[in-house]
């Protein structure tokens, strides 16, 4: 008890992405972020080390996290299992309040935060935000939302049908039936050529949200609060083996 008393006192809240080939952390504490990114092999020999060091200026350790917020999809099996597994464990041994959040939310949520995003759509009727990232050889995982930010509140669109998995075809069609109404913000650090993807007439998010930002882990779980940390992995896992 003494020890949930005082991880509230320090109210930290930690970020945690595992589903590519970077483990991405983010620790919100006193009002301000920082982040960390590295790309590896092995994720769960690189997580605990790289916490520690976000951790260490605080003087806190595992105990003093108030909340966690972890990517539960879409990605490959063993990454999601290292984040996902380490979000559960500390959720039933330290009462830690976990909350999961999707790479979609989290594009979607960072995209919209632009000037770039906010400029394009002021005006328009529907606008579309579509998530798009890489999923093996020529697949892809997509989302579209319907696109509104509200004042004070940040991204506040709505998923326009279930997660998508396509082939490189499949999303330029996607996306296409969208017409000039469709912004794109795709995970290009994971796959540098993804925004070739595009349909003519598509917008593009700028490269600086282009890429998984580790402190949308945190704003996109605090802002949804969902608590579901099934995987979302979209295509099945016996498949990934075998592909």
């Amino acid at each position: 008890m003494a020890e949930r008393k005082r991880a509230r006192l320090k109210g930290l809240t930690v970020g945690v992405c595992t589903s590519g080939s970077r483990v991405k952390l983010a620790l919100l504490a006193g009002g301000g972020f920082s982040c960390a990114s590295r790309k590896c092999l092995n994720q769960e020999k690189e997580l605990f080390p790289m916490l520690d060091r976000l951790l260490a200026p605080h003087k806190a350790g595992l105990g003093d996290i108030s909340v966690l917020c972890v990517v539960n999809g879409p990605g490959r099996f063993t990454g999601l299992r290292v984040g996902l597994t380490f979000a559960s464990a500390l959720k039933t041994l330290a009462g830690i309040e976990v909350r999961s959040v999707t790479l979609f939310d989290v594009l979607a949520a960072q995209a919209a935060s632009s000037r770039a995003f906010m400029a394009w759509a002021a005006g328009r009727k529907a606008p579309v935000l579509a998530a798009v990232v890489h999923a093996f050889k020529d697949e892809y995982f997509c989302q579209a939302f319907s696109a509104g930010v509200r004042a004070g509140r940040g991204f506040a669109g709505s998923p326009l049908g279930a997660p998508r998995w396509l082939k490189e075809g499949e999303v330029r069609d996607y996306l296409g039936s969208f017409g000039d109404g469709a912004y794109a913000a795709a995970d290009s650090e994971e796959r540098p050529d993804i925004y070739s993807l595009l349909p003519p007439g598509a917008a593009r998010a700028p490269a600086g949200v282009s890429r998984v930002l580790p402190e949308f882990i945190i704003k996109a779980g605090l802002a949804l609060g969902k608590k579901d940390l099934s995987p979302l992995y979209l295509k099945p896992a016996k498949y990934e083996i075998g592909a």
